[in-house]
């Protein structure tokens, strides 16, 4: 399903508010993404300059090259635009949003005098494609990497700085290179989201103190163990399995890996996380995906 909504950039930018949208249940996370290369229009960019706050067009005017700055300038519009899609209270004016970061630098948006924050959000990205995954009752974590992306060295050499001993067992069991290859950035996409769902840092849950599994008898199941201490010592055996953790593993485009990762609370009595996937262009078109 495609909304067009073209005509309104005929209007006066400050009226425009995206299309206003029903919250997540419990159960879901949603998922935007849009293709920096699918955004040309000049006149569209200045558009979306005017939804940043000064701090945050002075990041996008230091990065250096015209790529990284209109990459930067479409992840805080994204951002912004998909946050202000939800019905909170009120409408919402994606320019009037504030953000903080929490203890360990993790963004969020400032509700201001909010005990209970309506939603979360995260963001993630790659030169070719930008992602925000929105829920409402956890924070969440996402990450996507592009399908074709190339590891410098070895990749078992690799997994074997950064990952638990059996994901290296998992990964050395495969004979075919290039299946290898994807698998392996499968697992760094699904444990990054995890740590960004954790929300503490990198330091806090570094990549060879966690496995993560696929379920037997499940289709793109996964489930998060741990090392008896939390050790840092990979060649540590992985025990303690919990199903706490929620995730789910995509496609975008025919391109990215995306991987969503939420914290499972006991209102959702162990039932399987629901991902929304929609692509937009702000204020342009939205496309439902699945």
């Amino acid at each position: 399903m495609r909304i067009n909504v073209m005509s309104q950039l005929q209007r006066s930018f400050s009226i425009d508010l995206p299309s206003p949208l029903q919250l997540p249940s419990r159960r879901e996370t949603h998922l935007w993404y849009i293709i920096p290369d699918e955004v040309k229009s000049t006149s569209l960019l200045k558009r979306y300059s005017h939804l940043l706050s000064p701090t945050e067009k002075n990041r996008v005017d230091q990065m250096r090259g015209d790529d990284l700055k209109k990459n930067a300038l479409l992840a805080r519009t994204l951002v912004r635009t998909t946050i202000a899609r939800y019905q909170t209270n009120k409408a919402v004016d994606p320019r009037s949003l504030m953000f903080k970061k929490n203890m360990y630098g993790k963004p969020e948006v400032d509700w201001q005098n909010c005990n209970n924050q309506p939603l979360h959000f995260n963001i993630s990205h790659t030169d070719s494609l930008i992602a925000c995954g929105v829920t409402v009752h956890a924070p969440v974590g996402i990450d996507v990497e592009d399908k074709e992306r190339k590891i410098k060295h070895d990749v078992l050499t690799f997994a074997k700085r950064f990952y638990s001993a059996d994901e290296v067992t998992f990964l050395a069991s495969i004979p075919d290179q290039e299946v290898q290859r994807k698998e392996f950035i499968k697992l760094w996409t699904l444990k990054e989201a995890y740590v960004k769902a954790l929300g503490k840092g990198f330091s806090a849950a570094p990549f060879n103190t966690f496995t993560i599994q696929s379920k037997p008898g499940t289709e793109g199941g996964y489930s998060l163990c741990k090392t008896s201490e939390m050790t840092a010592n990979p060649l540590e055996e992985t025990e303690k399995c919990n199903e706490r953790w929620k995730f789910a593993l995509l496609e975008l485009a025919d391109s990215h890996f995306a991987a969503v990762c939420i914290e499972d609370d006991q209102a959702n009595e162990g039932a399987p996380m629901r991902v929304i996937v929609r692509k937009t262009i702000p204020f342009v078109e939205d496309q439902f995906i699945s």
